[in-house]
């Protein structure tokens, strides 16, 4: 097990208490909802440039929330910023429960080809010194990608896109969908070899 650095404990601590401090909003937000390995930490970081109030991947209510069941404390926590990636607001358990508790939320879903996708999590896994299963990874993708997709195939427009990370003018595009002027037409390419491990 690879030991944690005194920053990265010092950056759990913080995320796990500093929300508490802060007011609470129950208006639309912003959620990014590409599955692992789809560049959601690059739009995370295209959000901050937009200048949203952004969570990504955060120990504490992934593993402390999430993994047991507090779905209502995940709202209150969702409810101290503006836009979200990675999970657990990826996942198909918490979207409904996300749609319901903030109406009129904006979803970007992120898609990515599965040649490259699979390349990246055996990069990833390595990084984390883990086996990867690509197959079953990819399995996964799929079962994610028709979940997001059938459940926003009646929502509006307006509220839903898709994009990919490698796009020339993907940042462009996001700022469109978001009524916000991107400083450049593509996104800022962020965690390209190792990823925070959030399974």
């Amino acid at each position: 097990m690879t030991a944690i650095s005194l920053k990265e404990r010092l950056k759990r601590f913080i995320d796990a208490h500093a929300w508490r401090f802060m007011q609470s909003d129950y208006g639309p937000k912003v959620f990014v909802i590409g599955y692992f390995k789809t560049g959601t930490t690059s739009v995370g970081k295209a959000l901050e440039l937009l200048g949203f109030k952004h969570s990504s991947f955060n120990h504490y209510v992934f593993r402390k929330l999430y993994k047991k069941g507090k779905l209502d404390k995940i709202i209150l926590f969702t409810s101290k910023f503006e836009s979200f990636d990675d999970a657990p607001w990826l996942k198909e358990d918490v979207i409904p429960i996300l749609d319901k508790a903030f109406p009129k939320s904006k979803w970007i879903y992120l898609e990515r080809d599965e040649e490259s996708w699979k390349r990246s999590l055996k990069r990833w896994k390595a990084s984390l010194n883990k086996v990867s299963n690509p197959e079953k990874g990819w399995m996964d993708y799929q079962n994610h990608a028709n979940f997001i997709l059938k459940y926003f195939e009646e929502k509006s427009n307006s509220n839903f896109i898709t994009l990919d990370v490698r796009d020339p003018e993907g940042f462009k595009k996001l700022g469109i969908f978001l009524g916000k002027i991107s400083p450049t037409p593509f996104f800022p390419h962020d965690n390209k070899s190792a990823d925070v491990n959030s399974q």
